[in-house]
C-alpha cells in the first residue's frame, strides 16, 4: 500500500479548510486523502515533529480528530536530537522542513505531501513531492 508522509501544512489545510490566495479551496483536498486513507486506499506517516508544529500553532485538539479516524492506518515516526542537527545540515534556509524529509525518509514513504514543494525541492528528498490534490 501506498504511504504517504503528509506534511504541517496538510493538515491544518484539513482541518481549517483553508483557501489558497487566490480563493482556491485547498481543505478539501487535503481532508480527501484522509478519507482515502480510511478507505484503505493509502497509510498515512504522522511525526512527532509534526505534532509539535501543530501544538505550536495552537490547532492540535482538532488536529487530533482526523488522526483518530484514520488510527488504523497511521504510522508514527519519532525524531530524534540527531534528525534535528541533520537537518540543519542538510538545509540551513529550511531546517525544519528538512526535518520532515528525514522523517520521510527514515520512514521510507513513497511521496511526501505538502503545500511547501519548492522548499522540499530544495532539499532534494529520495522520494517524490506531491501536493494533495496530484495524489486524488
Amino acid at each position: 500500500m501506498t504511504t504517504l508522509y503528509i506534511d504541517t501544512n496538510v493538515v491544518i489545510d484539513a482541518v481549517e479548510g483553508r483557501k489558497n490566495i487566490f480563493g482556491k479551496n485547498i481543505g478539501n483536498p487535503a481532508s480527501d486523502l484522509f478519507y482515502q486513507t480510511i478507505s484503505c486506499k493509502y497509510h498515512i506517516i504522522v511525526s512527532t515533529w509534526t505534532l509539535e508544529e501543530l501544538k505550536n500553532l495552537g490547532v492540535l485538539g482538532t488536529a487530533k480528530m482526523f488522526f483518530e479516524v484514520v488510527r488504523k492506518k497511521t504510522i508514527m515516526v519519532t525524531y530524534t536530537k540527531e534528525d534535528k542537527e541533520l537537518a540543519k545540515q542538510r538545509s540551513q534556509e529550511h531546517p525544519d522542513d528538512a526535518l520532515h524529509v528525514i522523517l520521510a525518509e527514515k520512514q521510507k514513504a513513497d511521496f511526501i505531501v505538502t503545500r511547501n514543494t519548492d522548499h522540499f525541492k530544495q532539499i532534494k528528498p529520495k522520494m517524490p513531492i506531491k501536493k494533495p490534490e496530484e495524489l486524488l
